[in-house]
C-alpha cells in the first residue's frame, strides 16, 4: 500500500468514527440507544472502513496492472458487496444488533470524502490528479 492510500484510509476512518459517535449521540435522546444500537454502530463503522480499505487496495493494484484490471475490479466489487450483504443480513437476523445502526454508517465514507474534498478545495490543497 502506498503512503497516500494509508493517509486516505486514516482520514476516512477518523471521519467515520466521528460520524459513528454522532450517530450514537443522536440515538440517545431519540430513545433508541441501547447496547444493540452501540454494537450496530460499531459494526457498521468497522464494515464501512474495511470496505473502503479493500476498495483502495484493489484499485491501487488495478492501476499497477497491465492486463486484467477490469476483472480484478469486478471481483473486488462483488467481494465487497458480499461482505456488506453478509453483515446486513447478520444484523437483521440477530437480536443483539440494531440493523438500522449497522446500515447507516455504510454511507459515512462517502460523506467523509465529500467533506474532505470540500475542505481541500477551500484550503486550495486539491492536487491536480484528485477527483472532485
Amino acid at each position: 500500500m502506498s503512503a497516500e492510500l494509508l493517509r486516505e484510509i486514516k482520514n476516512i476512518a477518523i471521519f467515520t468514527a466521528l460520524f459513528g459517535l454522532l450517530q450514537v449521540l443522536i440515538t440517545i435522546p431519540a430513545g433508541y440507544f441501547g447496547v444493540s444500537a452501540l454494537l450496530g454502530t460499531i459494526l457498521g463503522c468497522f464494515t464501512a472502513i474495511f470496505n473502503f480499505s479493500i476498495m483502495g487496495i484493489i484499485l491501487e493494484k488495478c492501476l499497477n496492472r497491465q492486463g486484467g484490471a477490469a476483472g480484478l475490479a469486478g471481483v473486488g466489487y462483488i467481494f465487497r458487496l458480499a461482505i456488506i450483504a453478509a453483515v446486513v443480513v447478520w444484523a437483521m437476523k440477530s437480536s443483539y444488533l440494531n440493523y438500522v445502526c449497522v446500515i447507516i454508517p455504510l454511507i459515512f465514507p462517502q460523506t467523509a470524502i465529500f467533506i474532505i474534498n470540500a475542505i481541500r478545495r477551500r484550503r486550495g490543497t486539491d492536487s491536480k490528479d484528485e477527483r472532485s
